[in-house]
């Protein structure tokens, strides 16, 4: 028998070089950049102020600070002190010196002017096995954390601290039915939480409901494992999933917006395979969604932008200068900053001389009615 010799498609632009530069108008300029250390290293979290106070996770759980100014990255300190996998990483909202962790060995609270000190570990309750995070935020009010373990003898657990005590505050542990793999507080309601996990469901809670059931206010089915989820604005949250599709949901009236599928995000960024496409993230810019994506293909240094202009996805930026696939990225929408970070241990920040013109769309979506019922899962 003759050698089967698969003839496997590579991955490549759809459009002209030129056709390129013209369709990603809005151009990004590599402002700085740094590498994290000489060796090989992988990052795949960040967390950035409005200072430019910069955090980043290291594969050897540690956790590198730095402080962004004008077109320099300068090394604040190095944080040591999480023995298992670390997880997520947050600043503090009202005092951007203090960095929390999360991580399969319990969460910590880092005072970054001290060099890397770590000031407090906060406890489980007594008697109750210990929980690996995989998940973690902090209310906009700076008083309020919450983590979200791996499924644990069966239940999924989203433990809360008042950051002053190392004791929690209590639990839910009957809303996700499988690991907890975000959680994201509102950024202007400190009582509205967001949490997406494995088990295909985006929850969205009040807190200041007495009970985990009332706190329950939608419980939205992605049918899909959640990767990431961002907070929009007040009533919508995007939600990446785990074969990196987009959806876009309202929090308000627990419906979908709209569904864009790794396909499509393909297409749009002009790459001709999509299932060497990926997102990173998307955040708001100039009251329009935006869409970071890649493509493994090649290289993997294709990174490329795209604006939800009513329902259609226009494409953006070109980030021509990228030299690793990005895995996080954090958007200063004051500034027109933009900092990537990813597999090669790069972290580079992204400028733009122009400001964006905001994008007027006339066409409303239709009102949607309230949920009577919570969604189930599958």
């Amino acid at each position: 028998m003759s050698d089967i010799i698969e003839n496997e498609e590579i991955d490549k632009d759809t459009v002209s070089l030129e056709e390129l530069d013209n369709l990603f108008s809005r151009k990004y300029n590599l402002l700085t950049e740094t590498a994290v250390t000489l060796k090989t290293t992988y990052i795949n979290k960040l967390s950035l102020t409005k200072s430019l106070n910069l955090a980043v996770s290291l594969l050897d759980n540690s956790i590198d600070v730095y402080k962004i100014e004008k077109s320099s990255i300068n090394q604040v300190c190095r944080l040591s002190g999480h023995q298992k996998a670390l997880t997520e990483l947050v600043f503090s909202p009202k005092e951007d010196y203090l960095l929390y962790s999360a991580g399969h060995d319990g969460i910590k609270l880092w005072d970054t002017r001290t060099s890397g000190l770590c000031v407090q570990d906060y406890k489980e309750e007594e008697d109750t096995p210990a929980r690996p995070y995989d998940a973690m935020d902090i209310s906009c009010t700076g008083r309020v954390i919450c983590a979200g373990s791996q499924l644990v003898q069966e239940d999924a657990y989203l433990v809360f601290w008042d950051q002053r005590k190392p004791q929690p505050l209590g639990g839910y542990w009957n809303s996700h039915t499988d690991d907890i793999t975000q959680v994201k507080f509102h950024k202007e309601k400190t009582e509205i939480l967001a949490t997406g996990s494995l088990d295909g469901l985006l929850n969205v809670y009040n807190l200041m409901e007495e009970t985990e059931d009332d706190a329950l206010i939608y419980s939205m089915n992605i049918e899909n494992s959640v990767e990431k989820i961002s907070w929009l604005n007040d009533n919508h949250v995007a939600c990446i999933t785990q074969s990196n599709d987009l959806q876009t949901w309202d929090t308000g009236t627990g419906d979908i917006i709209k569904t864009y599928s790794r396909d499509k995000i393909a297409r749009s960024i002009k790459r001709h395979r999509s299932d060497d496409c990926y997102l990173v993230d998307a955040f708001m810019s100039a009251d329009n969604m935006v869409i970071l994506a890649g493509s493994y293909g090649g290289e993997g240094t294709v990174l490329r932008s795209v604006t939800e202009m009513g329902k259609k996805l226009q494409p953006t930026t070109n980030f021509t200068k990228n030299k690793q696939v990005v895995r996080c990225c954090s958007y200063d929408d004051d500034r027109h900053l933009l900092v990537t970070a990813g597999e090669s241990g790069l972290i580079s920040v992204w400028d733009t001389d122009s400001t964006p013109e905001p994008v007027t769309i006339t066409k409303k979506l239709k009102n949607q009615s309230l949920h009577d019922k919570r969604h189930k899962p599958y």
